[in-house]
C-alpha cells in the first residue's frame, strides 16, 4: 500500500497501486495531474457539473485502460490521450447533427455548448474576451494554444502529448491565433480593449489559470475521497 511507499514514487507506479485496490494512490496520481486535466475540459464544456464527470471519467479511464500504454511513455501523455475520447465522445453526444462526424478542425465549442460556464468569466475585460474568443475558433485549435498559454508547453511537448506530429502543432498555433485575434476583433468593444488583450495574452491566460485553479481548490480534495469516488 502506498503508507509503505516512496512518497515520490512515479506515476506508474502509483497507477499500478491503485489498479490492485489501493486508493490512497489513486488520490495521490490524481492530486498530481487533477489541475491540468479539470483545466483541459473547462472552457469546451457547458457546465462545472459536466467538466467535474469528464474529468472523473479519464482518471477512471486511466484504471480500466489497461493495454493502451505499457509505461513506456509519461502518465501525462496517457492521461490525456484518454481525456482527447472522452471529450471526443461529449461533443459528438452534446453535437446537434449527432449522425454526423466531428472535426475538431472545424467544430468549435460554442457550436455546441453556447453557454459558457460562468467560473471561467473573469472580472477583468480583456480576459472575458480570451475566454469567449477562444471558444469561437476549431477545437483543434483550442486545445493547442490553451496547451500554449495556460499550460506553457512548448510546441514540442504538445505534439508529444497529443501524440501529433510537431509541425502540425505549429500549424495549429499559428492558424489559431490568427483566428483567434479575428475572434477577439469581432468581440472587443473598443481598439484599447483589443490592444491591451493581444499584446499579453500569456499574462491573461495565467490570470485564467489562477482563476480555475481557485475553483478547482474548492472541490472536495481527490486525494482520498476522489479516489474512492472514481472507483464506485
Amino acid at each position: 500500500m502506498l503508507a509503505t511507499m516512496d512518497p515520490k514514487a512515479d506515476d506508474w507506479t502509483l497507477l499500478t497501486a491503485w489498479r490492485a485496490g489501493d486508493r490512497t494512490a489513486g488520490g495521490q496520481l490524481v492530486q498530481r495531474h487533477f489541475g491540468a486535466v479539470s483545466r483541459f475540459f473547462r472552457n469546451k464544456v457547458s457546465s462545472a457539473d459536466d467538466a467535474a464527470e469528464l474529468v472523473s471519467e479519464t482518471f477512471l479511464g486511466c484504471t480500466r485502460a489497461r493495454d493502451g500504454f505499457r509505461g513506456d511513455t509519461s502518465f501525462r501523455r496517457y492521461a490525456f490521450a484518454i481525456a482527447l475520447n472522452v471529450l471526443r465522445n461529449y461533443i459528438r453526444q452534446k453535437h446537434k447533427r449527432q449522425g454526423e462526424a466531428i472535426d475538431f478542425g472545424v467544430v468549435c465549442a460554442k457550436d455546441v455548448t453556447p453557454s459558457t460556464m460562468s467560473s471561467v468569466i473573469m472580472r477583468r475585460r480583456e480576459a472575458q474576451l480570451l475566454v469567449l474568443a477562444l471558444r469561437e475558433i476549431p477545437l483543434d485549435y483550442q486545445i493547442a494554444i490553451e496547451l500554449n498559454i495556460f499550460e506553457e508547453l512548448s510546441g514540442r511537448e504538445i505534439a508529444e502529448l497529443l501524440s501529433i506530429p510537431e509541425g502540425t502543432v505549429r500549424g495549429r498555433l499559428r492558424l489559431g491565433k490568427e483566428q483567434l485575434r479575428v475572434q477577439l476583433a469581432r468581440l472587443a468593444q473598443t481598439p484599447a480593449e483589443l490592444q491591451a488583450t493581444m499584446t499579453d495574452l500569456e499574462g491573461w491566460a495565467r490570470k485564467i489559470r489562477r482563476v480555475l485553479d481557485r475553483d478547482d481548490e474548492a472541490e472536495p480534495d481527490p486525494s482520498v475521497g476522489g479516489a474512492a469516488k472514481l472507483e464506485a
